[in-house]
């Protein structure tokens, strides 16, 4: 659901007790998104998967010496074998 935030403020709390699981309402502000509200449970659950992609993806900056810039055959070779 999509309402502006003005319209939204008589009706927060009827707003409230509609959100479960992963429902959620957009509030607008001049037609353009500004916040969502959701179901707490469910948002504590995007935020524990957010940790684990984080987790999965963060570099130690101890690392960075180990690294290096892959060329672009290596990965255009990547690319291909994916498609396979």
């Amino acid at each position: 659901m999509i309402l502006p935030v003005t319209k939204a403020r008589a009706q927060l709390g009827k707003l409230a007790d509609g959100l479960v699981g992963e429902k959620f309402v957009v509030l607008t502000k001049g037609g353009s998104p500004r916040a969502v509200l959701a179901d707490w449970r469910y948002f504590e659950e995007l935020r524990q998967e957010v940790k684990k992609i984080y987790g999965k993806t963060f570099i130690d900056p101890k690392l960075l010496p180990y690294t290096r810039e892959f060329s672009d055959q290596e990965v255009q070779e990547w690319q291909k074998e994916d498609k396979l």
